[in-house]
Order: structure tokens, then sequence, then C-alpha cells
């Protein structure tokens, strides 16, 4: 009984802290602080859509908390950038986001892939957290949104917007609007997208890491030319002869490994192929002239990673990167830039130390925006076209400013994952190129095998990191023939309406149309029949197992071709579908092409 009154003490304290807005048709709670003052009001943007502006007068001495709860109705699953994240509804979901890292949106969805709730933030620099859980005691959904402000930044009045959407729509579609809403701000405003950043690309990671010849990388563009690929990234290792892993060799960028990189660029070209580099952006390794130059101007050290991280709020320090950057580009000719480790800029645990008395930010997102901003802008005044890669999870609204190409986070061999991620990106990146992380598998594994690792991210631009003239034959042609057809259909793959059934499920089925054309990949024997709704359909069986099944609402008719994944026509058909369901025979890892008559 004490523990009870106890209890009921503390939730009146708390109430009695909180002061209590409404907007909206919303309902929220924002703790109450001495000497701060807020202001809530809202906007209608469309039926369901609403924008919910709130203005700190005085910024709170601790973190600013916004609460509101609402009808669980029947959700049960929960979308955030981060894959890592449950997408089941459960007691306790936290995402973590800031510039350098995921995003701050949250999507609510029932089991038919419709949205009942969408939420997100207009501060994507700051770390916020979003948490939701279901209230046992009266069956609502509470959220809690957490905005994480400097010292410094609490002196000054902050405003936020909370784009909210209740709108009984598709999740993609929920998701699709707060993409736009991001892209219409300033401050977020996407680069363009040169058509390189979606052309299917060679990397030179999984297939050596950091121990290659140029000779050998040569040889790897030849070949891959030939299958349809327009361009290398050599990845970490030309910069150094050490191959032990480790980044204790990183940060003066001396071409070690290939002395003559101009000469290799210029043979790169001459096959074809544009060259792009990897750069860890914030690392300066131990043994790196730079990490003693600027050993006073660092954020913090990594010592399982031998390399300590630069801090973007000094001038010279962005001015370093910067220069390093343009003047491979000039004097190398360069096509792009694989910039890496951004995250790396926020990943310490605890807060940023004191800057010194050069340093022109008080905050470090502030100083990553500086310096990204300044890479982009020195970049594009050389090349206009210049590719410049991120790396999931650096692929938040601010970064879709900075770059022009988004590839999935490093899961090697993992066809599965590759899948969730880059699906995961094209639900918010908008236009911005979504690349696959770099395809590799087991060269003694069979070409339906090998298959799946492609076919899992097809609806993204292709990495191929597989040593072209060891792999065997079966597999190189499956290499050739789905590349080919990748490329035959990158209008519709890259730029249809694009549909990720199942989120919570691991999109089971992904598709995507354009104009009169259908493209469906089917990844489980547990996915719902796939309804055929256009007169031309492709339908991959992305599987281990035969078969595909479809759903058919009324008679029609099909020519159809079934095609393996080493591209032989296995037959050639008319299909007569009558109204149910109906499974046509499809070998694991092939297609078959219907078209209506």
């Amino acid at each position: 009984m004490h523990k009870i009154f106890l209890l009921l003490c503390c939730l009146s304290a708390i109430r009695a802290q909180a002061q209590e807005y409404q907007a909206g048709g919303y309902r929220f709670m924002i703790p109450d602080q001495q000497g701060v003052s807020v202001s809530a009001d809202s906007s209608g943007l469309a039926p369901g859509l609403i924008r919910v502006k709130f203005r700190f007068e005085k910024n709170p001495i601790s973190d600013i908390l916004i609460k509101w709860s609402m009808p669980l109705q029947d959700i049960t699953g929960c979308w955030t950038t981060d894959g890592n994240v449950p997408r089941f509804i459960h007691m306790g979901a936290k995402l973590e986001a800031n510039l350098a890292s995921q995003a701050p949106v949250w999507a609510f969805f029932n089991d038919a892939g419709r949205s009942r709730f969408t939420a997100a933030l207009s501060d994507a620099f700051h770390k916020t957290t979003f948490s939701s859980g279901i209230n046992e005691v009266d069956a609502t959904l509470g959220c809690t949104l957490k905005i994480e402000l400097s010292a410094a930044e609490r002196s000054s009045p902050y405003e936020v917007s909370l784009l909210l959407n209740k709108s009984d729509e598709r999740y993609e579609d929920a998701l699709g609007k707060v993409t736009k809403w991001w892209a219409d701000m300033p401050q977020y405003h996407p680069a363009a997208i040169p058509d390189a950043a979606r052309q299917p690309l060679y990397s030179t990671w999984y297939s050596y890491h950091q121990n290659f010849d140029a000779k050998s990388l040569l040889a790897e563009c030849v070949a891959a030319k030939k299958l349809g690929y327009t361009g290398i990234i050599v990845d970490d290792g030309w910069q150094t002869l050490h191959h032990a892993g480790g980044y204790a060799f990183t940060g003066d960028w001396q071409p070690e490994r290939i002395p003559d990189m101009a000469g290799f660029v210029r043979q790169v070209h001459q096959t074809g192929m544009r060259c792009l580099l990897w750069y860890s952006v914030p690392f300066v390794g131990y043994k790196s002239a730079a990490f003693k130059r600027f050993e006073g101007k660092l954020l913090y050290r990594s010592d399982r990673q031998s390399a300590a991280i630069l801090d973007p709020r000094y001038p010279d320090v962005r001015r370093f990167i910067v220069e390093r950057y343009v003047n491979a580009l000039k004097v190398w000719d360069l096509d792009g830039f694989k910039l890496d480790f951004i995250d790396s800029f926020t990943n310490q645990a605890s807060e940023a130390p004191a800057v010194g008395s050069t340093a022109d930010y008080q905050s470090v997102y502030a100083g990553i925006d500086a310096l990204m901003v300044a890479i982009r802008k020195a970049l594009t005044a050389v090349k206009p076209g210049i590719l410049i890669e991120f790396r999931q999870s650096y692929t938040g609204p601010a970064m879709r400013k900075y770059g022009n190409m988004f590839r999935a986070g490093d899961c090697p061999a993992a066809a599965l994952t590759n899948r969730i991620r880059t699906t995961d990106l094209r639900l918010l990146a908008g236009n911005t190129a979504v690349h696959s992380d770099m395809l590799t598998w087991d060269y003694h594994g069979s070409a339906p095998q090998a298959a799946l690792q492609f076919l899992n991210i097809i609806f993204a631009v292709p990495q191929l990191s597989v040593r072209l003239n060891d792999i065997p034959a079966s597999q190189l042609h499956m290499v050739r023939f789905y590349t080919r057809y990748w490329l035959d259909n990158r209008q519709v793959l890259l730029n249809g309406k694009f549909r990720a059934a199942g989120p919570a499920q691991n999109y089971p089925i992904l598709s995507s149309e354009l104009g009169d054309k259908l493209i469906a990949s089917i990844y489980s024997n547990q996915s719902k029949p796939l309804q055929l709704h256009k007169n031309q359909v492709d339908l991959i069986n992305a599987k281990t197992t035969a078969g595909i099944l479809l759903q058919v609402d009324a008679e029609a008719h099909y020519k159809a071709e079934v095609y393996d994944c080493e591209g032989r026509r296995l037959r050639k058909t008319q299909l007569a579908l009558k109204p149910g369901i109906v499974k046509v025979q499809v070998p694991p890892s092939g297609m078959i092409c219907l078209r209506k008559f």
C-alpha cells in the first residue's frame, strides 16, 4: 500500500510539472521548466496531414521532451530507417537519429501495409530519440520525442516542427510525403543526380580488400565493362602498402599502393570505365602525419581502429579535408568519391570536447554540415557531374544535399540483409540513387545460389565485387544475363511506382510499375499471391524453390517465356489463366515474362 501511495504521488508530481498543448487535434505534453516559454500551433497541409510547430522562447535546461498518445487502432508494425529495430509493435521501440545517422521518422502500419500514423521531425541535424510503446492501461500508443541541444544552443530560441499524417494510404506513400516535406526545406534541398549515379559499378572491397595491384584492377575493369558495368570503386588500400586491417595509415592520402595514380586512372578511362576512390572522411591514423598535425583538434580517439576522429568545428580541419579531395580530383582526374565513416563524427559516447579559440562552430553537427557543404561545392565546381557515395546509415535528409549515391550498409554475401537495407533506402531516398552493398558470393556454389545475391537487390543499382576471371562460367553467365536485364529495365526498376510489401516480414514481395509494365520479385513461399494488373509482367522467382503463385481476378491470356538464371529460355508458351489462385512454374532464381494478348 505504501508503494502504491508513493507511485501516485510521483505521477501527480510529473503531471503537475508538464504543460499540455492542443494542436491539430493532438494533445501534447511538454515538461514545465522554470523560465521556459513554449508555444504550439498547427496548419493543415492536406486531408489527414498536419504540421505542428513548437517554439521554445528560452530553451530548457535539460533535453526537450514532447509527448503525445494516439489510438492503437489496427496497428501491427512500425517502420524506421534502422532495419535493426524490430518492425512489430512492442513495449519499448526506440530510434536515435542525427545529421550523420538515420532519419527522424516513424511510420505505423497495419498488416495490409496501410499507414495508420506517420511522424517526422523537421530537425534532422541534432540528436533526437523517438520512442513509442503500448500503454497497457488504455491500449493507446504513447510516443515520446527527445531532442538534445548543446549547452551553448540552449541560450537561444529554438523552433521545430512535427509532420503528422494519419491518412489511410499505403505506408510507402506516407513515407514519400515525408521525403518531399524534407526536400522542400532549403536546409535539405537535394543535390542533382547525374545519370552516372544510376549505373552499375564494380567495387574492389570484397574481391580484394586492401591487397591489390593496378594490373589486377585494370583486368577487372575490362571484364566488368563487357558485362555492362560503368565504373570501378577503388576501395580502402590504395593509400597504403599495409593490408592487415585497421586505419593507422589513413589521413595523408598518398597513393602508396598505386604510385602513378594519374596514369592508373587514365588507363581505367581507356577501358571505358569511370574511376572512384575511397576516402575515410574523419579518420587520421595514429601513424599518419595528419594525426600529429591536428592532435589538438580531435573529437576522440579510437584505439580499436588505430585512428582518431578529426573535429570539423575547426576551419583548418575542414580546409585540410576539402583540399585533399580537390587536389586528387584535379591531379588524378577522378570521376567520384566514396566518402566513408561520416557517422564516426557523432559516435562518441560523451559530449564533444570544448573547442579552442580558433573554432568557428560550437556544434559538431554544424561543423559536419559546413564540411560536407564545402566538399560538395568544391568538387562540383571542378566537375559538375562528380559522383559522391555515402553508406548507410548516414543517409538522412541532410545527406541528400551533399551527395548523389546512397549505398546499403556492409552485409557481405547476405542477400536478405541487402534486400532489407536497399529497400529501406528506396522508401525515403527520393530520386537519390540507391546502390546495393557490394555483391559477393561463394565461388564454389551454383549459379542459382549466386543469383540470389543479385535478385535481392534488383530494385537498386548493383555494385559487384567478385573476381570476374575466377568465378565459374555458370556464375559469369548469370551476372551477364541479369545485368543486361537490369540495364534494359532500369527505368521501370528505379523510376516506377515502388511497392515493398510486408515490412514486418522483411519485404517478401518487391515490385515496381511504370506505364504498362510491372516487374515483381518474389522472395518467400509464404508471401501472398501476386495480383496481375498489367499487360506486361516480368516475375522473378528469387527463391530456392520453384513456382510463383498468382491471383487472377478475371480470365486472361498471356504469352509466356521462362528463363533460368543464366539466360537460357526454357520454354515459350501461352497461358490461359482462369480466375483464382494460379501457380506458374518458374525455376529457382529464374523468371517468367508475361505479355497479355
